[in-house]
């Protein structure tokens, strides 16, 4: 798995940072990088919470759009 241009894309659009959007899901900087790049894998609770911050953003975005 490579990394996740559609999540950094979506990330971007909502006004965020990686480093922003992985304090609001409660995981360090690091961990969101090793993940958007691919690394390691996003758990499904960190996956919802980020769904959420997105929609909360006035983005309308399922996890096929960014997964």
């Amino acid at each position: 798995m490579g990394t996740n241009y559609k999540l950094k894309g979506k990330i971007v659009e909502a006004g965020l940072t990686e480093g922003k959007t992985a304090e609001m899901i409660g995981i360090d900087y690091k961990t969101m990088s090793n993940k958007i790049n691919g690394k390691t894998d996003f758990k499904q609770s960190e996956i919802n919470k980020i769904l959420s911050i997105l929609q909360e953003r006035g983005l309308e975005v399922t996890y096929e759009d960014i997964f």
